[in-house]
């Protein structure tokens, strides 16, 4: 049954994306409801868990009630009852307001609406604005081959039980690579998968598309307080098959803090360059397709025009890559000639190729325990028809279900340990937005080619800002740029084909938390310390620099209200630059007043000696449960300082040295536990 649409929701989301005619300037654009924006919003309300579906019910009925804006806003109004300017005035009240509460609210609404309106075409394949900004998904020719074809999931019809040596549960970077390596050792393994099995050739080539159908969480997940999206893959491959192909190596200042603290013996020295040319060796990661696109080359412009030293204060990112041509440039909706070296065409198909089997579309309900010690699980098979109960016998099992998933498995599992869950370190994540006399165009084209390193060792530790470029398809700029008002929002958008996007990120010195409300699902809380923000501030007045350095002739960051400077018709004045700098600066990085991100989740079932403090032990199996192991990113004990894909498979090559000699009575390969 579809969830009803209050009337209110609906004005809502006309306020923020309302209709207006064609000019001389733009084309005509329909107001939201018109697509059915409302009736998506409400649909995806009423799918949250409880607390943010009573916190979004609570806020349409605040806004509808006289007393309660008259508290709010000092009006005592219905929304729905103001004039169109009136409310754009009440909304911008909002987004402005000290209160966390109505810039969270503001936000709500606005991201959803955004994101919805601009991701996917209003008819015959076709947006107004994807025409303005000539923006188009490609066109896929026929015949394209799957390397998968020969490989197949199993979908039970019926209450299914399987017998397995390794029940691994999560097929990315991490739990593939376990299920290849113990397979090749001539164990039993049998994988479970939330996502769905799909043929790379029928990957979706639309934004709203490849959200509902790749993302987890339909590609809206937010952190408790929504001043975090969190973006993380839901499919077979797992984010492999989503990210944005940057492989780098964790930095020295983690690889020490890994060893020491985190116990994991040889993270510092030759044994983890072992494992990580092994798995390098696999996705066959090179700089060979490192293209750089008009968005990479303007970062790499900027660092050049500064003096910024090649190779060490900035570099050309090796990708994951082979035979890609740049044909399309749409890596993060899946790659569909499969020249994305994901896991899903190396590890995963080496699984299955050593007899590994897979249950997709199963998400693992419980982990079962039996005295102190991992037997199985139980999972709940379901594509598009009743729930099929599937349960796994194993003496082993490996979770690997992402550092957002994964704790939430514990815990509804009866694993509850006081590390558990804690440690959730993001690389917390905001933007700037560029623009160039010239197109630029970030979906066309490898998407992250070049990265600025100088930044980094600014603070101790390497927590100081990196800076690399993201591409910004028309839903997820939507989603971040600044909303003024409906026709601010629009303009901003239609300038996105000049755009660059370079993100900024911060190896974290603070940490979240993962946790369950009562129906077992997940919750994310995170907080930034004072020194993750001025790192995220000193990372957007550096990326400026960069970028005006490079040409750029308008700097928009992503606050509310929006700080830009430059009039996009000559250079920015080395004065307008400091200005921007030290109104980025007062302004700092506040909850809902800066538009933040994350797709980097990690840490939250770390490894570590003390089991007061960690979730494994350095081996990567769980403190007080035998037989269980942690088998993704979450096992890290702190932020790798790089995008963490071969940190990730890296640590699952040692765990995978260890389940294996655990499981055949030998002694580990990778050597003795710290």
């Amino acid at each position: 049954m579809a969830a009803p649409v209050p009337p209110v929701l609906t004005a809502l989301v006309d306020a923020f994306l309302p209709s207006s005619p064609a000019t001389a300037d733009g084309p005509a654009y329909p107001a939201a409801s018109e697509l059915g924006v409302d009736r998506r919003v409400a649909e995806l309300v009423a799918g949250l868990p409880d607390g943010p579906r009573r916190e979004f019910g609570s806020l349409l009925r605040a806004i509808e009630t006289p007393l309660l804006n008259l508290l709010l806003s000092g009006r005592p109004v219905r929304f729905s009852r103001l004039a169109p300017p009136e409310r754009e005035e009440f909304l911008r009240g909002w987004s402005k307001s000290r209160l966390a509460v109505k810039r969270k609210g503001f936000h709500a609404v606005k991201r959803l609406a955004a994101a919805f309106y601009y991701s996917a075409p209003v008819a015959d394949g076709r947006h107004p604005l994807w025409d303005r900004i000539h923006y188009a998904p490609p066109e896929m020719p026929a015949g394209i081959p799957d390397p998968l074809a020969s490989y197949a999931p199993v979908r039970p019809d019926h209450d299914a039980e399987e017998t397995a040596d390794v029940c691994v549960v999560g097929s990315g970077a991490g739990g593939s690579v376990v299920a290849a390596r113990a397979a090749a050792a001539g164990l039993r393994v049998v994988l479970l998968e939330a996502g769905a099995w799909m043929a790379p050739p029928s990957y979706p080539r639309v934004e709203r598309d490849a959200h509902e159908r790749l993302f987890l969480g339909h590609g809206i997940v937010t952190t408790s307080d929504l001043a975090f999206g969190l973006l993380a893959g839901e499919a077979v491959g797992g984010s492999t098959v989503i990210n944005w192909m940057t492989c780098l190596p964790p930095r020295p200042e983690a690889r020490r803090e890994w060893a020491g603290e985190g116990g994991i013996t040889g993270a510092d020295g030759p044994d983890f360059d072992r494992w990580l040319g092994a798995v390098n060796a696999r996705m066959r990661v090179s700089t060979d397709e490192s293209d750089v696109n008009p968005a990479n080359d303007a970062l790499r412009r900027g660092a050049v025009a500064l003096g910024y030293a090649s190779g060490s204060d900035w570099d050309i990112i090796p990708r994951n890559a082979v035979g890609c041509r740049s044909r399309c440039g749409f890596c993060t909706f899946g790659c569909p000639y499969s020249t994305r070296q994901s896991t899903l065409v190396t590890f995963l198909a080496d699984a299955l190729a050593s007899g590994a089997r897979i249950y997709a579309s199963t998400r693992a309900d419980r982990v079962e325990v039996d005295h102190g010690r991992a037997v199985g699980v139980r999972a709940t098979f379901q594509d598009g028809g009743r729930p099929v109960a599937v349960r796994v016998r194993a003496r082993a099992v490996v979770v690997a279900a992402g550092a957002l998933q994964t704790p939430s498995l514990l815990l509804r599992s009866g694993v509850r340990g006081p590390g558990v869950g804690r440690g959730l370190r993001l690389d917390p994540t905001t933007a700037l937005a560029a623009e160039f006399p010239h197109p630029v165009r970030t979906w066309e084209g490898p998407h992250q080619t070049v990265g600025v390193y100088r930044f980094q060792t600014t603070d101790e530790g390497a927590h100081g800002p990196w800076i690399e470029i993201a591409p910004a398809h028309p839903g997820l700029s939507a989603l971040a740029l600044p909303w003024a008002s409906a026709a601010d929002h629009r303009r901003l958008l239609e300038r996105l084909e000049h755009v660059a996007t370079p993100i900024v990120l911060v190896r974290d010195v603070g940490e979240g938390r993962v946790t369950i409300d009562a129906q077992g699902r997940p919750v994310y809380d995170y907080r930034l310390t004072d020194r993750d923000r001025r790192n995220l501030v000193r990372g957007v007045v550096e990326t400026a620099r960069i970028l005006r350095a490079a040409g750029a002739t308008r700097l928009l960051s992503l606050h509310t209200p929006l700080i830009e400077v430059g009039q996009g018709d000559r250079p920015i004045s080395e004065a307008e630059l400091d200005r921007f700098a030290d109104n980025v600066t007062r302004a700092g990085v506040r909850e809902n007043s800066i538009a933040l991100f994350s797709a980097h989740p990690m840490g939250s079932a770390r490894a570590g000696r003390d089991p007061r403090r960690s979730t494994a032990r350095p081996t990567g199996e769980v403190h007080g449960v035998d037989g269980l192991w942690i088998g993704d990113g979450s096992l890290l004990p702190s932020a790798p300082g790089a995008n963490p894909m071969m940190s990730i498979a890296a640590l699952a090559w040692r765990t995978s040295d260890h389940l294996i000699a655990s499981l055949k009575g030998r002694a580990s390969p990778s050597g003795p536990v710290g």
